[in-house]
């Protein structure tokens, strides 16, 4: 990923169209209204992908990282709607975020319980992985407490397995409590690999390396850091779990979401808290940005995760299909908001 220096130099002098619009030399900012300087300098974007991009089309691109446990993507779409509307939208987040691939969703209450969970199915394959799992070798990423008590479960018996899928709902709920309550350090541990790793530094990981964050939207970045004991005017938030089938095997995960119009624009951010495969922690930052026909936006979308990268003779391949799925879930999600916003009333 490109360091903190060249973010820098790259978004000197940005306003929001502010989080993601480059103000540009005073030549080109005459011919290319925002986003497009952005699109170009930073992104490098080319004069194909941006005419594609005019087009309602749909344009990704993965980006670079220093670490191979980090992942960047990249999207943008130009959409028929207002801003307004946008956010009306993305507060019914089973409406906005559900497509093909995420075929179970649901919010969770405040405080968390198992009823929010209705209509969850785990796949079977990670009810059987259960089985063998102990700590630093499990198929399914499982927090600490669920991984002590599914060790318990006496798998001879006729009911072990809804046992553990109880086991396993009741830890996502207490899981999620948790976070209601004490935020970002109360995510806890995963014990799926040898090396325990912590969710709430991972997550921190990812907002170091979004330094554009700090620079420009400083008050955003301060409520996600601080979440649940901050307070930032025009900011909601909503708590949801999802089933996707983007990668090579289905993933059940939470998130939370947090919308915000402020007074230089409107962002959404999807913070992953849990995933039963793959993801350590993950952040998605949407910014619209409004055309200057005032009738569409342009929806630009950054997505970041860290993961567990695949070992052995088929790490290339498995982490190509990863990276292949991180850049199908952003195309997949902005492919979604083009069409909710197209439908809305």
């Amino acid at each position: 990923m490109p360091g903190r220096d060249f973010w820098k130099r790259a978004l000197a002098g940005a306003s929001f169209a502010g989080l993601l619009a480059l103000a540009p030399p005073a030549a080109v900012r005459a011919q290319e209204p925002p986003p497009r300087p952005f699109l170009r300098k930073v992104i490098q974007l080319d004069d194909g992908q941006l005419a594609a991009m005019e087009k309602g089309e749909v344009v990704t691109k993965m980006l670079p990282t220093t670490e191979k446990a980090e992942i960047a993507a990249f999207g943008v779409v130009k959409a028929a709607g207002t801003v307004d509307r946008l956010i009306t939208l993305a507060r019914d987040v089973q409406k906005f975020r559900q497509v093909p691939e995420i075929p179970e969703m649901g919010r969770f209450s405040t405080p968390a319980k198992l009823e929010d969970l209705k209509g969850l199915t785990h796949p079977p394959a990670d009810i059987a992985a259960l089985k063998k799992c102990k700590p630093g070798s499990c198929d399914v990423k499982i927090g600490t407490k669920g991984l002590e008590l599914v060790s318990k479960i006496d798998w001879s018996a006729p009911d072990a397995e809804s046992r553990a899928v109880a086991i396993f709902n009741q830890a996502i709920v207490d899981y999620v409590t948790a976070y209601q309550k004490g935020g970002t350090a109360a995510m806890g541990n995963v014990l799926d690999k040898k090396e325990e790793k912590s969710r709430a530094q991972e997550y921190r990981t990812l907002l170091t390396n979004s330094p554009y964050l700090v620079e420009y939207v400083k008050e955003f970045n301060d409520y996600l850091v601080a979440y649940p004991n901050g307070k930032l005017a025009g900011a909601d938030d909503l708590l949801y779990w999802a089933k996707d089938t983007f990668g090579l095997k289905p993933v059940v995960s939470v998130y939370h979401m947090t919308v915000y119009k402020g007074p230089r624009g409107v962002l959404l951010a999807s913070k992953l808290l849990g995933a039963t495969h793959y993801f350590n922690a993950a952040l998605e930052i949407m910014a619209a940005v409004p055309a200057a026909d005032g009738k569409s936006l342009y929806l630009l979308s950054l997505y970041r995760t860290r993961i567990d990268p695949p070992t052995g003779m088929l790490s290339g391949m498995l982490m190509g299909k990863v990276r292949a799925g991180v850049e199908t879930g952003v195309k997949a999600n902005l492919e979604t908001a083009r069409t909710r916003l197209a439908s809305a009333p």
